[in-house]
């Protein structure tokens, strides 16, 4: 078997699925992140939400949505789609404010991808719509989390973690934007958007989404070069 054979038999294997959120179970459990809860308030009397588990499992529905996407089964944009509403929801307990407007953003792109991939799954060429993709998708990052640091929030505008979150989002808008179109080259996209992660998280000491981002990291690569070859040989 060649080595472009074996990275195709790879990327296509279910045992990546399996590792994967394994993997992700498996650190969460390790650095006790399933203890991670969240209090609130009702009627002036508290209540304990367990938010640990519910992140954990909806890392795992990323994880295994990602990988169908990598397999071009649109049962991944289908999980993706539905999992926006719970990592938004996540996130804005956690104290992302912006979440409320820049997940929506997320949700449609990822819809708009699942409804194309239901008539038509072809590769195509990178193009002027790639661009046009990520620059909406950057333009729309800066103003909604602009939006939000200035006037969802009480505090003043930290402009360094606002950059540091408004333009990973904004790569990952527009790598959500071309998701429909399945370029090839939009791996690339996600592969930046990766590395970004990775050293966000590595500088905030979260291990448990520093290796979950070197998986993905390492997924795209597998996807990149598994649908390049794809491409060249479809008709």
């Amino acid at each position: 078997m060649s080595v472009l054979a074996s990275i195709k038999s790879i990327t296509n294997s279910k045992y990546l699925d399996i590792i994967g959120v394994l993997l992700v179970i498996s650190v969460s459990v390790y650095l006790e992140y399933y203890k991670t809860t969240f209090t609130f308030h009702i009627n002036n009397k508290e209540y304990l939400f367990y938010l640990g588990y519910f992140s954990i499992l909806n890392t795992c529905l990323s994880m295994t949505a990602t990988r169908l996407v990598t397999k071009k089964n649109n049962f991944g944009n289908l999980i993706s789609t539905c999992n926006t509403l719970l990592s938004g929801a996540i996130d804005y307990l956690l104290g992302n404010v912006g979440a409320i407007l820049t997940y929506p953003i997320s949700f449609l792109g990822n819809y708009i991808a699942f409804k194309i991939w239901k008539k038509k799954k072809y590769l195509n060429s990178i193009d002027f719509i790639f661009f046009k993709n990520m620059f909406l998708g950057l333009f729309l990052s800066l103003l909604l989390n602009y939006i939000a640091f200035a006037y969802l929030s009480d505090k003043a505008i930290d402009w360094k973690l606002f950059f540091a979150i408004a333009i990973p989002a904004g790569i990952s808008f527009g790598g959500t934007f071309n998701l429909g179109r399945m370029y090839p080259d939009n791996w690339i996209n996600w592969q930046a958007y990766n590395v970004f992660k990775i050293i966000q998280n590595l500088m905030l000491l979260n291990i448990a989404n520093t290796v979950k981002y070197v998986f993905y990291l390492f997924n795209a690569t597998l996807g990149y070069i598994t649908w390049r070859d794809d491409k060249a040989k479809q008709l």
